[in-house]
């Protein structure tokens, strides 16, 4: 779990506020993750999530803020720098 916060800070995935007044807060949840192999612990994980299903639509959040912008893989290869190899 210190590893996980840890990289979050240096990532700046979050930023420290004070708590703003009437509103509700989105409490965070650990959810973990383990890997076996033969009976025995290879792997765990532990992940810092938001509990988003708390939120109340039109008190906390509305349509607008729907939207999770994404970009295909395809346009996404526009973005890249052509190597004077492959021409397009």
């Amino acid at each position: 779990m210190n590893i996980e916060i840890e990289n979050m800070r240096h990532l700046r995935v979050f930023t420290v506020v004070p708590r703003p007044l009437n509103t509700a807060i989105i409490t965070p949840r650990w959810v973990f993750h383990w890997n076996f192999e033969n009976g025995s612990l290879v792997e765990h994980k532990a992940r810092l999530v938001g509990r988003g299903f708390a939120q109340v639509f039109g008190a906390d959040y509305t349509e607008a803020h729907l939207y999770a912008p994404g970009m295909r893989l395809e346009s996404f290869f526009e973005f890249l720098p052509r190597s004077p190899r492959h021409p397009a």
